[in-house]
């Protein structure tokens, strides 16, 4: 192809996109990251302890087997057991983190605490969905592959199912289809009618109903049901799914992007009635470029190793390959740019019938591509230039294996060391308890056994060691601690920019209106998605210390030590019980803790019981908190005049009372004599202003 007709069609915008120069692209692209996938063919065979010549039984076998047929060939899974507690860490930060969205103009500061509690409502309940799982699968991409890739979208999904209607259904749906086929005249507008009423129904199927419904009283006919109305989040492996160009440095400004995927014939022929698919493209590579193998979707380009060292190879029938382009195009009349989407088949560039692509669209509102992409080390401005954790621990893990292995063979010759006979007189059988003939005493006899490998031991120990702290998985260095910090930041800072663009597809494509709930909100509120130009900034934030309960400990007691220095109330003591309550156990807090009104109604309401039953001659003690809330209850009570005048003339009723009063000033005396305890005499006051500290 001319170099000089690439550039153009990769560059400007034109009414039908150039298939052949994006076939050709990506081809390129895939040709030219070949050094990357082979980085991650090897880190993924590293981290599953795959090498050629690996046995079942764990044992070394064939012509290259050293230092004997049948020498130990074990597994060591010093990568695979830092990864695994890696992600376990990211995703344990990212339940516990904190949802946080702060505002850039001022306009924005009244709805910011709306939008955070609005954010983590929609992590926490699903409203995006497998938004953890993709995260954790996102999460082992990133330490084994150097790269996460993370497609964010919105997803507004009709599926069309067949379903037996009858004639009253129908006329709910619309009476003038009931009244026409009852009527039975002009089938051709009746037909149309039908087909416009049921998206996705073919002429023959509404001749069908027609007949079926004047006969029975009953046909089927396709019905759209709504199954999706929410953000969609994908993780996509870098080395197979999502390519960029191979000298891309930002990938926000690359030219153009591939994403490469896999659709059922169910699901593309549902795609030209949902998405506006072209019916001709999508007829064409069902019926010519059905079928693929499964080989080559796991190994084509990440390089799969089979686990059971088995071929399982096989053709999967009914998976049809789809790519979707993405490209910066740019207007020949104006200049602007835009982002634009081309859905076509790497094989097929049309013909005299058929258009070579399902679907050429603008995104509107979307200033960069859809994906938000995160590096493991910054060490090289290159994307694909990246370091991942099976290559720095690459050679530990192979030293490891080399000392286990050696043990396992000096033990192996402890056990039964090479026997020493008379040439040509080998025993014919060996064990406990077997008969073994000889000719004089020292005949046979055993090979001297290697001396214990000492040192074996504490070099494994020492590999083990610098593989911990080269991931930040050392627990007693400080140093470790702030490369465990950094590698957290990383995958909640990833984690954050998902969140801000799953923000902006609601504001774009969500509903006008969503009802959510938060703790510490009694009633569900109202999110409305607001001005489509607001910005936040989004943060997840997370202190890795806060997984050693003590650290926990401590950092609550000197928070909660900082309210004796609060002159001015600026603490507010119910957002600091809330957080001690999340930090102890999160599931308990959201399931115990209940707003501040409700809380206030709740005691009003229990001492209000308790002073009824009071009333009728029965003795109640005081509830174990809100002793103050209580007492103002409990004064208004007394105030009543028929109350106080059966005070004055019931002992019995005025003593049950007087305990039940006493109680909660015993509880309001605790709680003042621990401040006493520390300054030695009663708070300083003025009135009712207390002015201690002051």
């Amino acid at each position: 192809m001319q170099s000089d007709s690439i550039s153009e069609a990769l560059t400007y915008k034109e009414k039908e996109p150039d298939i052949n120069t994006l076939r050709y692209a990506y081809d390129q692209t895939t040709v030219e990251l070949e050094a990357y996938f082979d980085l991650c063919r090897t880190s993924y065979d590293d981290r599953r302890n795959w090498w050629p010549g690996k046995s079942r039984d764990h044992r070394k076998h064939g012509a290259d087997a050293f230092p004997w047929e049948g020498a130990a060939d074990m597994e060591a899974h010093t990568i695979d057991e830092r990864i695994t507690r890696l992600v376990a860490l990211f995703m344990s930060s990212l339940n516990r983190a904190n949802i946080r969205a702060f505002p850039v103009e001022s306009s924005d500061i009244a709805r910011s605490k709306l939008v955070s509690g609005f954010l983590k409502w929609m992590v926490s309940s699903g409203y995006i969905p497998r938004f953890k799982k993709e995260m954790e699968l996102g999460a082992n991409y990133l330490l084994e592959r150097g790269l996460l890739v993370t497609y964010v979208g919105w997803l507004r999904e009709d599926r069309t199912y067949l379903q037996n209607l009858t004639l009253e259904q129908i006329s709910e749906i619309d009476p003038i289809i009931t009244e026409a086929i009852i009527e039975g005249n002009n089938d051709a507008e009746l037909t149309s009618l039908i087909m416009n009423v049921f998206p996705g129904t073919l002429e023959k199927r509404a001749k069908k109903a027609i007949k079926d419904l004047r006969k029975k009283g009953l046909a089927q006919l396709p019905v759209v049901r709504r199954q999706v109305n929410a953000p969609e989040v994908k993780t996509l492996a870098p080395d197979g799914d999502f390519f960029f160009p191979p000298y891309v440095t930002d990938p926000q400004r690359a030219p153009y992007c591939f994403w490469k995927t896999y659709y059922t014939a169910q699901e593309l022929l549902n795609k030209v009635i949902t998405d506006d698919w072209d019916e001709g493209f999508v007829e064409h590579v069902i019926d010519k470029y059905r079928g693929v193998n499964i080989d080559s979707i796991e190994r084509e380009q990440e390089g799969r190793r089979s686990t059971s060292l088995t071929d399982n190879a096989y053709e999967a029938e009914e998976l049809i390959e789809i790519v979707y382009g993405y490209q910066r195009l740019v207007d020949r009349e104006d200049g602007s740019e835009g982002i634009y989407c081309t859905v076509f088949h790497k094989e097929f560039s049309g013909d005299e019938t058929t258009q070579g692509y399902a679907k050429f669209e603008l995104l509107n509102g979307y200033e960069d591509y859809p994906v938000v992409v995160t590096k493991l080390s910054e060490d090289s401005k290159r994307l694909y230039d990246v370091q991942t954790i099976p290559d720095v621990l690459r050679g530990i893990q192979n030293q490891v294996k080399v000392e286990r292995d050696s043990r396992i063979d000096r033990n192996s010759l402890a056990t039964l060391p090479p026997i020493l006979h008379p040439v040509g007189q080998a025993p014919t059988d060996w064990g406990p308890g077997r008969m073994i003939p000889y000719r004089r005493k020292g005949d046979l006899d055993f090979a001297p056994t290697p001396p214990a490998p000492t040192g074996s031991i504490e070099i494994e120990r020492t590999m083990e060691e610098q593989a911990d702290r080269l991931c930040g998985l050392d627990e007693t260095s400080q140093i470790s601690q702030i490369r465990k910090q950094f590698l957290v930041d990383k995958f909640l800072h990833h984690a954050a920019e998902v969140l801000q663009m799953c923000y902006r597809c609601y504001q774009r494509f969500g509903p006008d209106s969503t009802f959510f709930r938060v703790t510490g909100s009694p009633d569900p509120q109202i999110f409305n998605k607001g001005n489509p130009d607001e910005n936040f900034d989004i943060i997840i934030d997370f202190d890795v210390l806060n997984n050693d309960p003590e650290t926990q400990e401590k950092k609550l007691q000197q928070m909660v030590s900082l309210t004796q220095m609060d002159r001015n109330g600026r603490i507010d003591i119910n957002s600091l019980l809330d957080s001690a309550a999340f930090a102890v156990d999160p599931v308990l807090a959201d399931s115990v803790l209940q707003p501040i009104e409700a809380a206030q109604e709740q005691v009003v309401r229990q001492v209000t019981d308790d002073l009824s039953k009071i009333f009728a001659g029965i003795e109640m003690p005081a509830r174990p908190n809100g002793a103050q809330i209580a007492m103002q209850v409990i004064q208004q009570y007394t105030s009543q005049p028929d109350v106080a005048q059966r005070l004055q003339s019931d002992e019995a009723f005025a003593a049950r009372l007087e305990k039940y009063a006493g109680q909660y000033t015993f509880q309001m005396q605790q709680m003042q004599n621990a401040q006493i305890g520390r300054v030695g005499t009663e708070p300083a006051q003025m009135g009712d202003i207390q002015t201690q500290g002051m």
